[in-house]
């Protein structure tokens, strides 16, 4: 694409948001007679059809740096934290944007449709018991009580027991396997015993005759880090504003209710009405 213009970036400091040092980047309206900036113009030119553009509420812990961005046809922010170095979120304002393989969702706005395509390892931990008969039923609901509140890798963790205990273990194992992230399956022998067995999808994480925080410590071993990647879509009239994630760890915990309650949509025509009337061309 043609370059509109070299990337602006900004420190942002202690004091929060402001203007952001991004003109009308930011969400506030364009107030009286005040100058547009060259992040206003350029914004304007790079997509001349969008109803709006995609602008910062307010900042984020670990949200470190934001860089601008234009170019003909696409404009937007990029929000990046230093250590590690990256850029884990992407706000993009373009003509259109491909939905086929996303899914609709509720935007919010009467002039705006949603789409979501979303990977994410969630902070939460399932684990399935499994009891074999009525005696292995009481000894998992025993078990279930006695592990409540305690945490796997500094994250929470929830227990469901499968009651349906006239069903073959087997098939229920698989069922399990197949909605929780581990199984904890607990025979006759295990609740005389205060043993479990471990089943999941790591052959690190599986064993017979575990005490049961043995079996929490192996899941401690192969517990996958958090993440949240993929795409909003919302298309309106004239454009498409996409959110392109890519956090992990912490940032992951929040990204989603961070987006929704710090990015917004700001309206494009008034970018452009208060460039016009100062004598620059949109286009």
């Amino acid at each position: 694409m043609r370059r509109l213009a070299i990337l602006f970036a900004i420190m942002l400091g202690a004091s929060g948001c402001g203007n952001l040092g991004l003109g009308q980047t930011d969400c506030g309206p364009v107030m009286g007679d005040v100058d547009v900036s060259s992040s206003n113009i350029l914004t304007a030119q790079a997509v001349p059809t969008a109803k709006y553009t995609p602008c910062v509420n307010e900042l984020r812990l670990g949200w470190d740096q934001v860089d601008w961005f234009a170019e003909d046809g696409r404009a937007g922010i990029k929000i990046l934290r230093f250590s590690p170095s990256s850029t884990f979120l992407t706000a993009t304002v373009t003509e259109s944007c491909d939905v086929s393989d996303a899914v609709a969702a509720e935007s919010g706005f009467a002039d705006i449709d949603r789409f979501e395509d979303i990977e994410l390892q969630p902070v939460g931990i399932r684990i399935a018991i499994v009891p074999s008969g009525e005696g292995p039923l009481s000894s998992a609901r025993q078990l279930a009580d006695e592990l409540s509140g305690v945490d796997v890798d500094g994250r929470p963790v929830s227990y469901t027991i499968d009651e349906a205990i006239d069903e073959p273990v087997s098939s229920r194992v698989e069922l399990a396997l197949s909605q929780f992230d581990y199984v904890l399956i607990i025979d006759e022998v295990d609740a005389e015993d205060g043993t479990v067995q471990l089943s999941s999808n790591f052959s690190a994480a599986s064993g017979h005759d575990l005490d049961p925080r043995q079996a929490l410590d192996l899941i401690d071993g192969v517990v996958p880090e958090v993440f949240y990647r993929g795409y909003w879509y919302f298309t309106f009239e004239g454009g498409c504003i996409t959110y392109d994630f890519d956090a992990s760890g912490d940032l992951a915990e929040t990204i989603a209710q961070d987006a929704e309650e710090s990015l917004g949509f700001f309206p494009a025509q008034e970018l452009r009405r208060v460039a016009t009337e100062q004598g620059y061309y949109i286009g």
